[in-house]
């Protein structure tokens, strides 16, 4: 039987969300489900690749050849039961050239679809910048779902406007792009975060999901061993937990019942 592959974009266009730690954390949660994950670093700040204990990617192992040439989609990295196609800062350049190429926002589409018709993946997942520039924008046209972290906090409530209408947006081109949840990061136990949540339920109602709580001892202290949370420090139990819990929700919400 053929596998379905889901691509999700990770997307928020404020930093600080914990939009690769999700990207991450989740994909790695999915892996160990069982599930044919492939991460897709196009953010040319390489968080996620460094966050996975890659240091020395080369430009020709991203999607550069991809974005600029139409090019096959490299070989992936294996890395932490995850295949992983890092970034490089490279893809900066790469970004502002696209606004001389024809088709600048629709490259990756083509490669995207190229790896769903292999049958290799469960699950795709494209952590993007946190702009609204032309990478962003070819990843949104080659997802079928977005997942959107949002701060406990008044910058996430600042930010729904922006992703919101960006969503709609790059919805009129790829009119299968929905949104799978919104993602509560970066909750502590404060009126302000409690009171963001509140408004949070009242304007987006069930696709809220989370919270997940700021543990930044835990999470920097995965980032600085380049590795996901897995528990195998008896501190992240807590966190597994939520990680757990929120791909519990995609999957539902992506009717993922396998």
């Amino acid at each position: 039987m053929s596998r379905q592959t889901r691509v999700l974009l990770v997307f928020i266009h404020a930093g600080g969300a914990g939009k690769t730690s999700t990207t991450r954390d989740i994909g790695a949660e999915l892996a160990r489900r069982g599930k044919k994950v492939l991460l897709i670093d196009l953010d040319p700040q390489a968080n996620l690749t460094n966050w996975l204990g890659v240091y020395d990617a080369q430009p020709e192992q991203t999607m550069q050849g991809v974005l600029m040439d139409y090019e096959a989609p490299p070989e992936p990295l294996h890395v932490h039961g995850l295949n992983l196609i890092p970034s490089h800062l490279t893809l900066a350049r790469t970004e502002r050239l696209l606004g001389g190429l024809t088709n600048s926002e629709g490259r990756l589409k083509v490669a995207i679809d190229t790896l769903r018709e292999s049958g290799k993946y469960d699950y795709i997942l494209l952590d993007s910048p946190p702009s609204l520039g032309r990478l962003t924008s070819n990843a949104a046209n080659s997802a079928d779902w977005v997942i959107v972290p949002i701060q406990a906090a008044l910058k996430g409530l600042n930010a729904l406007d922006g992703v919101q209408e960006t969503i709609t947006e790059h919805s009129r081109t790829n009119r299968g792009l929905k949104v799978a949840m919104y993602l509560v990061t970066q909750m502590n136990n404060t009126n302000v975060a409690h009171e963001m949540v509140a408004a949070f339920k009242e304007i987006l109602g069930d696709r809220v999901s989370g919270p997940m709580t700021s543990r930044p001892a835990i999470y920097g202290k995965a980032q600085t061993e380049g590795r996901p949370i897995d528990g195998s420090d008896r501190n992240e139990a807590d966190a597994l937990r939520e990680i757990a819990a929120a791909t519990d929700t995609l999957l539902e919400r992506v009717g993922d019942n396998a």
